[in-house]
């Protein structure tokens, strides 16, 4: 049967023939293709400091400027470092880069006054990065394929 189709002689007549060769290509070009494979993502690492000091916890996101390039990966930030290893790193592209690190402690000004802190939830969490780090991040960085990147990022 394969011999028939790539020859294209086989008692399906030609113009059945070129419709299963249109409909195999179509099905096998995504297959050969692929949708990405690590191969061409990047490892991501670099460091956050926050008034000049270590970022000591937060989140690092980086979202594709074009969504077609990749998808959005986020990172904690330990100690002022992160860390995205290749297999789940970037694809080469630009990124818009959002921060986050909140304080976990500031009272919930819902809450009741008298509530005793605890499991209750009467705490909420401040950020404590300027909103141009994160929800209006202005800042881009850009990944080239095959190599391993080291951004680094100093909030005043």
């Amino acid at each position: 049967i394969l011999v028939e189709f790539v020859t294209g002689r086989c008692a399906l007549g030609n113009r059945t023939m070129n419709r299963c060769r249109c409909a195999l290509l179509l099905f096998l070009l995504p297959v050969v293709w692929g949708c990405g494979t690590s191969d061409d993502r990047s490892a991501v690492s670099g460091t956050v400091t926050l008034g000049g000091k270590r970022l000591d916890q937060g989140n690092i996101m980086f979202v594709p400027v074009v969504m077609e390039t990749g998808s959005q990966v986020s990172a904690l930030i330990t100690d002022g470092t992160y860390q995205i290893p290749k297999e789940g790193g970037l694809r080469p592209g630009k990124y818009r880069v959002a921060l986050s690190s909140t304080d976990g402690a500031t009272p919930d000004p819902v809450a009741a006054p008298d509530t005793p802190p605890g499991p209750t939830g009467n705490f909420s969490s401040k950020e404590r990065i300027p909103a141009k780090y994160n929800l209006e991040s202005t800042l881009e960085v850009e990944v080239q394929k095959g190599q391993a990147h080291k951004f680094d990022f100093p909030i005043p």
